[in-house]
């Protein structure tokens, strides 16, 4: 295991630019006898990348790494590491980190947001306003209602406990069961079906592996009931997003509400820009005032660890893909 001093640090957002340099200030007040370097191109990356000993980023490109022979430490800025994983040239001493943990408050209430948010059929008032028409509708309540969570991890507690003090009743899958705060029952990470079919409200939180990717499709979304909403946080990648727009429009589904999806910026063309009472956000349910600032502490920690050689906080299973 490789160990000494890390003198310079570099980040690649591969989306945003602005959020990259909104890390590199903490960081460089956190760390400031340590260079700091942005790159907003992925062909600085690329040109680079044998010279790296400590990266940091959102949305790497694939098909370099085998080129970075230096590279100890890969702090991915997100709790998801598919955008990275699987990674087959990526050096087997090279350690990875994601930023499990900092999610939990502002993803929590987001959550709890479109779920108030669906049930009191805010699309519907927002296009009324938009028109000027008066027209009143009826409203559904969550309270005595079931949730049902799929990956009841950091976040999926977080959205428990909240939910549960709404008076929700709360029930979901972990890969390995255990007894969870403010949840009724835990099912195998197998309980999927026996989830859905017993949910009014799912939020799916699981993380984008080989396993999970398209897991849920036309026949799992069947097993939800009519008057059932969907709310996905984790990727786009785990839900099929043409069934679940021909699942709103046939009215086998109540409502939706998704932060993430297959391809970002979603396309134009896509369905469920025009899906009846369904809410779409630009994967922003994880950001909020603070973010970077935990983000930094993790990565400092980290940096400090692997000089030390010792394990990393949030340290990554490859096998697993997360």
């Amino acid at each position: 295991m490789s160990t000494g001093r890390i003198a310079r640090i570099h980040i690649y957002h591969g989306i945003s630019q602005e959020l990259s340099e909104a890390l590199a200030r903490p960081l460089r007040a956190r760390l400031p006898d340590r260079e700091v370097i942005v790159w907003a191109r992925e062909d600085e990356l690329r040109a680079g990348i044998g010279e790296v000993e400590a990266l940091l980023a959102y949305r790497p490109p694939r098909g370099l790494w085998a080129g970075a022979t230096r590279l100890r430490l890969f702090q991915m800025m997100g709790a998801g590491v598919d955008a990275l994983l699987p990674a087959p040239d990526l050096p087997s001493a090279v350690r990875i980190a994601n930023a499990r943990g900092i999610h939990g408050p502002q993803m929590s209430e987001f959550a709890l947001g479109m779920i108030l948010a669906l049930a009191k059929r805010l699309p519907r008032a927002l296009e009324q306003s938009r028109n000027r028409l008066w027209k009143p509708y009826a409203v559904d309540t969550i309270s005595g209602r079931t949730l049902g969570i799929l990956g009841l991890g950091a976040i999926g507690s977080a959205v428990a406990e909240k939910a549960n003090a709404l008076g929700m009743r709360v029930i979901g899958t972990q890969r390995e069961p255990k007894a969870t705060p403010h949840v009724d029952r835990v099912f195998a990470g197998d309980g999927t079906r026996a989830v859905l079919r017993e949910s009014d409200f799912v939020v799916v939180l699981l993380p984008l592996t080989p396993r999970t990717r398209g897991s849920l499709g036309a026949v799992e979304l069947g097993w939800l009931r009519p008057s059932a909403y969907l709310v996905n946080l984790a990727r786009g990648g785990i839900v099929d997003e043409d069934a679940l727009a021909a699942a709103l429009r046939a009215g086998r589904l109540a409502g939706a509400a998704l932060d993430v999806f297959a391809e970002e910026p979603l396309p134009a063309t896509s369905p469920l820009w025009s899906a009846p009472n369904t809410i779409l956000s630009p994967h922003v349910s994880g950001l909020g005032p603070g973010y970077m600032d935990r983000l930094t502490e993790i990565f400092a920690e980290n940096l400090q660890r692997i000089e030390t050689g010792r394990p990393l906080r949030n340290e990554v299973d490859r096998a697993r893909g997360y």
